[in-house]
């Protein structure tokens, strides 16, 4: 009887070291389908450009999730207006996760809103018309949210911030009306104590297509070359084969600000992107393979620095 109880306790030790989130899976079992899950609701909301209804029913989203996970909610609301067009009421959002350390905090970024015409369209049209933005918009989005749980369950040694842009994408091509969202935050940093200041940031955007290729970003390697080495050993470490490509682009994104305020920021993205601001830029486009794969490694690479 006794050695027929030891056996039952085995067998259900194992059964719960194999449950998802549990210590002996790493704590990410499970959350290739939570990342996933954000992802369909984030594309629910249909197009999400700033001022939108639908934005505000993902600020929604991303404050309940907040309220579940996170230690704070902060929010910086700002206006902006585009020559020619109204006033915009804009809208950072910031999830905050006090570390076990006081260090500097690590800020991971992703903007929130997408695009309000599909400019990379051929009929002029369809180019006026705002995208669903499910890998451009959405794929960051749903990576932090799922992060946002990751954290709470695993309290990081470093505090962090993860940051929510809005704005990112409301600029014509050529224009400066881009990264709106990220500029007032770094500037809003510029009036703060250097003590304030994040360690350094990371911007995760256009992560989630079928084929993946993580390239690294020229003004990222120029500007925190390190924490593309710290995310390149953890992309060796869990074979992400996703991110093992040479630099190719130079890339104007959320991470531009705050390397100009003297901030180490990289940004991981695929410019690659076949649909990129177009309307084919859809759920079907994207997988829960590639959004776990960078999930994982920064995950990983969080924990080393």
């Amino acid at each position: 009887m006794i050695a027929r109880s030891r056996r039952v306790v085995l067998v259900f030790f194992l059964m719960v070291s194999f449950l998802p989130g549990t210590a002996a899976s790493g704590g990410l079992k499970g959350y290739q389908q939570i990342l996933w899950e954000h992802l369909e609701v984030i594309c629910s909301f249909g197009p999400r450009p700033p001022g939108s209804p639908a934005l505000e029913k993902l600020r929604g989203y991303i404050r309940s999730e907040g309220q579940k996970y996170a230690d704070e909610i902060r929010e910086q609301e700002f206006t902006f207006q585009k020559t020619g067009h109204p006033v915009v009421t804009m809208v950072n959002i910031e999830l905050v996760f006090h570390g076990k350390s006081d260090k500097a905090p690590l800020l991971v970024g992703a903007h929130y809103d997408t695009r309000p015409f599909a400019d990379k369209e051929n009929s002029p049209m369809a180019q006026r018309l705002p995208i669903v933005g499910a890998n451009d918009g959405g794929s960051g989005t749903a990576v932090l949210l799922a992060m946002a749980q990751y954290l709470h369950a695993h309290k990081p040694e470093r505090p962090v911030r993860l940051v929510f842009f809005d704005g990112e994408d409301y600029g014509a091509e050529g224009s400066s009306d881009y990264f709106i969202g990220s500029k007032h935050y770094a500037a809003q940093l510029e009036k703060e104590d250097l003590r304030d200041r994040p360690y350094c940031v990371l911007i995760i955007d256009m992560v989630g297509d079928k084929d993946l290729q993580i390239i690294r970003e020229t003004y990222s390697a120029e500007n925190a070359s390190w924490l593309l080495k710290l995310i390149g050993e953890s992309a060796r470490k869990l074979k992400a084969q996703q991110f093992l490509n040479p630099p190719k682009h130079t890339v104007r994104d959320d991470h531009l600000p705050f390397i100009q305020i003297g901030v180490p920021a990289a940004v991981l993205m695929d410019f690659d992107y076949p649909y990129w601001h177009t309307h084919q830029d859809t759920l079907d486009k994207c997988s829960p393979e590639s959004l776990f794969a960078v999930f994982s490694v920064v995950v990983d690479a969080m924990k080393k620095i």
